[in-house]
């Protein structure tokens, strides 16, 4: 058999399956092959460069960013989303916050145990765009305390809303994010409320965080869980950048505080660091420096950013 005698029947399976859109089983049926001729037959299309599969990529994807992202920061994968005015902060946070439930609609396991940083507003955003799925969740832990000046109403909802639409129960942290003293805070970690929940964060498969800088958000000024006066002189002298569940590191990633110094209860930099899947959600070029920490210690698997804060990223 002369080789352009295959390339025909080739040429021929090929243009009816991509050009006239034909199913592999009807195309097998019209031609007498069986179905499994014509699929390895598409594959040796394309091995032979017969068929040539081009990708339309619209103006506002950034699938190169995202990329050189996942290379420079060893990202699992990055999600840079487009915003009209890349100074609006409410328009990053709705952005960042659909493409993040895009996300966990599409990748959510059956039975993850997720966990969330209840202080913030961008997976406030999030939670407000998911649609209910159809796959069941474990369960979704609060990795941050919730209890502030206004109660524990913003973090509590946030949580409790969030396993409303995975289809499972929520586990709440009846603490403040800040205690008194490193002494109250063992003391908490002690109870059968604040210790269960805390015993669950080694065991969370996929953890939603924001980033947060040194100067608090309006968000954690409202729930009055934020460190004032002394205290944040003292972590600017330690050279903190920026914080995942209040847990504060250097431009390198490194945490500045040790256990013996650190009142927050919330999941911290170690656990995140083994965390199966922490996605962060976050944007603003003003942010750049905390996002830069965090990647370079190592704490973020996938990144849902904006273009702006994206570009900064790689500079």
């Amino acid at each position: 058999m002369l080789k352009r005698d295959e390339q025909r029947l080739l040429v021929k399976i090929a243009t009816l399956y991509y050009e006239q859109g034909k199913k592999q089983s009807d195309i097998a049926k019209l031609l007498d092959l069986s179905q499994s001729f014509v699929s390895r037959a598409l594959s040796r299309c394309l091995k032979e460069n017969l068929v040539k599969i081009s990708v339309v990529q619209p103006a506002n994807i950034y699938l190169n960013l995202e990329a050189q992202l996942q290379q420079q920061f060893e990202l699992s994968q990055a999600i840079v989303v487009d915003v009209d005015d890349p100074n609006n902060k409410e328009q990053i946070k709705k952005s960042i916050g659909s493409a993040a439930a895009h996300y966990l609609e599409t990748s959510l396991h059956h039975d993850d145990l997720v966990g969330i940083s209840s202080w913030s507003s961008t997976i406030r955003a999030m939670v407000e765009q998911l649609h209910p799925t159809n796959v069941t969740a474990r369960g979704v832990v609060q990795l941050l305390g919730g209890v502030g000046i206004n109660g524990n109403i913003q973090a509590t909802m946030l949580t409790y809303s969030l396993a409303n639409l995975l289809n499972c129960h929520s586990y709440l942290l009846p603490s403040q994010s800040i205690e008194r003293t490193v002494e109250y805070k063992n003391r908490l970690l002690t109870t059968e409320d604040v210790g269960s929940v805390v015993g669950m964060f080694k065991e969370v498969d996929l953890a939603l965080v924001g980033i947060g800088m040194l100067e608090p958000s309006s968000l954690l000024k409202t729930s009055g869980n934020y460190y004032q006066g002394d205290m944040l002189d003292l972590l600017s002298k330690k050279g903190a950048v920026g914080d995942i569940c209040l847990h504060y590191y250097d431009e390198k990633g490194q945490p500045v505080l040790s256990d013996e110094d650190d009142p927050v209860i919330g999941m911290d930099l170690a656990l995140l660091k083994s965390c199966p899947r922490v996605v962060a959600l976050v944007g603003g070029k003003d942010k750049t420096q905390a996002i830069k920490g965090a990647l370079q210690g190592h704490y973020i698997d996938v990144l849902i950013v904006d273009y702006a804060t994206a570009e900064l990223l790689l500079r």
